[in-house]
């Protein structure tokens, strides 16, 4: 039987969010997106100019669910190539939630 840990959004939003593909560090996580069910879909971090310089300070990252490769003791390991990226302006932001 594989264990596995249950976690708060309080000990999540602690760790860094890092991308395993380019070794990117993303942030930490700012909210979590939920289906209409309860279930996680994604993990929201903030687009700093350092990732996309084209992304303003108000703009966020969405990481889906099945992106997410590991979470650690102190980061969260996640795959995001080029089209896994997605962005969500500050408006959109407020909609999903």
């Amino acid at each position: 039987m594989k264990s596995s840990k249950d976690y708060s959004f309080c000990e999540l939003r602690e760790k860094e969010v890092v991308n395993t593909v380019d070794g990117r560090r993303l942030g930490h996580i700012i909210d979590i997106a939920f289906t209409c069910t309860g279930q996680i879909f994604g993990l929201i971090v903030p687009a700093g100019k350092k990732l996309l310089k084209s992304i303003g300070a108000g703009d966020s990252l969405f990481i889906p669910w099945r992106n997410i490769c590991k979470i650690g003791s102190d980061v969260i390991l996640v795959e995001l190539g080029g089209t896994a990226v997605n962005r969500l302006s500050a408006e959109e932001e407020n909609v999903a939630q």
